[in-house]
């Protein structure tokens, strides 16, 4: 539903509040949850008869706020309302951004490597997966936002050989031609194919973006003591509980001692949060990690966004600029 709303003006701004007008929103797959009341979700549903909210980057019009200067961009969670003012509790929340340290890079790139995407590959490496140089590491759901940004501090970073999987030639293409040693399409060729043979020596980390049979097939190639970082599990976001693939192979979880290990991004902000700014930066510089987005243009193509990001038509970041 689009809803027309009042314009603000600056002399609406509360103390400590202020004037914001949106120029980018992300769409990202965690939104797919909040599409329904689900009892144990990290983060409660979207309102109904109200603007659904997400994270962005918004450019600060007017400011009564002393962290929030006018003229500058900052990024955070906020309703998706093109222009809008930020209560002195929402503008608290939001983070500045210093785009002067960084004049190089453009503005995206606080949405993807150096945004909360790039702090989930960072973060969730150093906690559950701890690369080590030499070893193999197969990452699904590869070409999304996260995924290929952990192919690439896997491969160019930790020096760990890295696979892919992918659902289309074009995203094959892609993968190799932003790190990955390897990669496959997985519509062609399924996990339970492919990995025996891209991945002869057996698959040390396996990071987990789709869930179900592929998580399946990866525990069959796993070694012994190998880590699974789950990320997410895309293939069982929709439909009804019940119908929900059920792993058939978690006893190789005992027998090959595997951790196995969950996470939300936002516990590991504390930990790892300063560390991952200043790493990233040098990555980014190093052209050891890039940029990488597809934009759609337009608040109103959203839901679009979002639809194609969930079936796969995306490589990089989604993003919609408004």
């Amino acid at each position: 539903v689009k809803y027309d709303v009042p314009q603000p003006a600056e002399g609406d701004v509360p103390e400590g509040g202020a004037l914001v007008q949106i120029a980018y929103v992300s769409v990202d797959p965690y939104m797919r949850g909040r599409m329904r009341n689900q009892p144990g979700y990290f983060v409660g549903p979207f309102q109904l008869d109200s603007p659904i909210d997400g994270y962005g980057i918004v450019k600060v019009l007017s400011s009564r706020s002393p962290r929030l200067p006018a003229g500058g961009m900052a990024q955070g969670s906020f309703a998706w309302v093109k222009r809008q003012i930020l209560s002195k509790e929402a503008a608290a929340m939001m983070r500045p951004l210093d785009t002067a340290a960084a004049p190089e890079l453009p503005l995206t790139a606080y949405l993807g490597p150096l945004g909360m995407t790039g702090l989930t590959a960072y973060a969730s490496l150093a906690k559950i997966g701890k690369p080590v140089k030499g070893e193999t590491a197969y990452v699904s759901g590869a070409a999304g936002a996260v995924g290929y940004v952990v192919g690439q501090l896997l491969a160019n970073v930790h020096g760990v050989r890295v696979v892919g999987s992918a659902g289309s030639d074009e995203k094959v293409a892609f993968l190799k031609r932003v790190g990955f040693h390897d990669a496959f399409n997985y519509k062609t060729t399924t996990p339970e194919e492919a990995l025996p043979k891209l991945c002869p020596n057996g698959i040390d980390i396996y990071y987990d973006n789709v869930g179900g049979q592929t998580l399946e097939a990866a525990l069959e190639s796993m070694n012994t003591f190998g880590r699974v970082v789950a990320c997410g599990a895309i293939s069982q976001y929709d439909g009804a509980a019940h119908k929900h693939y059920g792993v058939k192979n978690l006893f190789h979880v005992v027998t090959k001692r595997l951790l196995v290990q969950g996470f939300i991004v936002g516990d590991l902000i504390k930990e790892y949060g300063e560390s991952f700014e200043a790493d990233m930066r040098r990555y980014l510089t190093e052209k050891k990690v890039t940029v990488e987005v597809d934009i759609r243009h337009g608040l109103e193509q959203a839901g679009t966004a979002f639809c194609d990001m969930m079936r796969g038509a995306n490589a990089g970041k989604m993003l919609v600029a408004v």
